[in-house]
């Protein structure tokens, strides 16, 4: 089984960053679609069901600790 990644993070250019290191890193990963503050990492977490979450502490909307305790 593949495991899968979901980035949250609301600066694009950090969460590109992210997702490229990840991807050299650990070949096998794959990457859901990125998200972009705390309300789209919600939906995207919710809906592809990721193995790990990459989220970003300080976000609009959630923030990385409150959409990890959801």
């Amino acid at each position: 089984m593949t495991p899968r990644a979901l980035v949250a993070d609301d600066e694009p250019r950090l969460a590109r960053t992210l997702v490229r290191l990840l991807s050299q890193a650990w070949p096998d990963l794959e990457m859901c679609p990125l998200a972009h503050d705390g309300d789209d990492a919600l939906q995207l977490a919710l809906s592809q069901r990721p193995d790990i979450l990459f989220l970003d502490i300080q976000m609009r909307d959630l923030n990385g600790i409150e959409l990890a305790r959801v």
